[in-house]
């Protein structure tokens, strides 16, 4: 009979052949069901997913445990969890034991097996042997674990991935934040964010951040700098849903809940120095889940649950006023005169985005300002270029001499005459 069958059952609807298939899989087992779920596991529905993984704990019993191990050989991150809860009820001295000894001497799939079940059961006598397994490069096998370590809260694996936080490679930081989002230690968490601050890969880190904790919660923090990585790091977020991540990061990073609270800060702090920023952020929100809602490309194979999310957001920013939106694109103009340099590159982009022509001083402003970086001028004429105003700048010869750069120099003296 084809495997695929089985497999297929198991994701089906009828829940009888489910717990059939399930109890066929484990007690042959079959190998190759196995494998079409591994390789098929990334177009399923998570709910699918999750009452096939829930059939296959409930098929697994003392009898067919000997077969469950030979399946080990086969890994998806996607149905280890099941794989681990399965194991689990049967947890002992001796099958502690065994997994033990596959973080030494198995494949990096059965090592990942083994790190998942050690993430469920607490076994203080792997720990050496996880940390070792830690250094590795199989990513999945990492994220296992980082989880169990973090269950045994290891303070020698977290310290060696704190400092690891402060590399200058860009692959080593993503690496060490990644480790501690699993890891599952909140106190991580501003490490992260400075990480992120100085990284190439901003975008990357600041989802790890996310994963972590709820970046919202320090929107309102005590430590003025706490909050401005955490809301430079909902910035990283916005640009990098739909480019770096699927659109179930909406949930896992708590979008709604990161611009319900900006609606509020907006509307209750509008004195704070963090007015720009909000106003920055809840634009670039507007400008980025309106292009996804009203673009089927970006959502013809999301879930209902996904699309639902979605829905919910687009409702919360569409349903703030007219005058609500007009008092943001007056505050933002704050931005223009931050002295972070990223916050007011931020800003700049969004007035391209919304072509916000009111914004045209400000823009001046800043090309005429001496003691203004290369890079904001040159974005601020770029801006000025989109609203067709070039002729507005002064001095054009003399602007184009303060520039350093070669790069920016031939991009500055291409806007000027055109």
């Amino acid at each position: 009979m084809n495997s695929n069958k089985w497999a297929k059952d198991l994701t089906g609807k009828d829940r009888e052949k489910a717990k059939i298939a399930a109890e066929y899989i484990f007690n042959t087992p079959d190998p190759e069901a196995w494998q079409w779920l591994i390789e098929n596991g990334d177009y399923l529905f998570n709910y699918i997913r999750e009452k096939a993984g829930k059939n296959l704990i409930k098929a697994a019993n003392k009898d067919n445990l000997e077969k469950i191990f030979s399946l080990l050989k086969y890994h998806s991150s996607g149905w280890d969890e099941y794989i681990a809860e399965a194991l689990a009820k049967f947890s002992s001295d001796e099958l502690n034991i065994r997994l033990h000894g596959l973080l030494a001497t198995g494949s990096s799939e059965e090592k990942a097996y083994a790190a998942k079940y050690f993430s469920v059961v607490e076994y203080h006598e792997a720990a050496d042997a996880l940390f070792e397994a830690a250094r590795q490069d199989y990513k999945p096998l990492k994220d296992n674990v980082a989880q169990a370590l973090g269950k045994l809260n290891h303070r020698d694996s977290y310290n060696y991935f704190i400092e690891k936080l402060k590399s200058g490679d860009d692959w080593g930081k993503i690496e060490a934040a990644s480790f501690l989002a699993y890891f599952g230690n909140k106190e991580a968490a501003p490490c992260i964010l400075e990480a992120m601050s100085n990284s190439g890969m901003a975008e990357h880190i600041a989802g790890e951040a996310a994963t972590l904790v709820d970046i919202y919660e320090f929107f309102q923090d005590k430590n003025e700098h706490l909050q401005t990585l955490a809301l430079e790091a909902f910035d990283n977020i916005l640009s990098g849903i739909s480019e770096i991540w699927p659109l179930s990061v909406l949930q896992d990073f708590k979008v709604y809940e990161c611009l319900d609270k900006l609606i509020e800060l907006s509307k209750n702090k509008a004195e704070s120095v963090f007015a720009g920023r909000y106003a920055q952020l809840l634009l670039k929100a507007k400008s980025k889940i309106t292009l996804i809602s009203e673009n089927s490309e970006y959502t013809f194979d999301e879930d209902r649950v996904i699309l639902s999310e979605l829905e919910e957001i687009y409702h919360l920013l569409l349903s703030q006023s007219n005058d609500f939106w007009q008092q943001q694109a007056e505050n933002l103009y704050k931005e223009l005169k931050a002295e972070d340099k990223k916050r007011k590159l931020s800003a700049i982009q969004v007035i391209k985005d919304f072509e916000l022509s009111d914004s045209l001083p400000y823009l001046l402003e800043l090309v005429s300002n001496q003691d203004e970086s290369e890079g904001i001028i040159c974005e601020a004429i770029l801006a000025l270029k989109k609203f067709n105003k070039i002729s507005l700048i002064d001095n054009k010869d003399s602007l184009i001499s303060s520039i350093n750069d070669p790069n920016l120099i031939a991009i500055v003296k291409n806007s000027l005459s055109n």
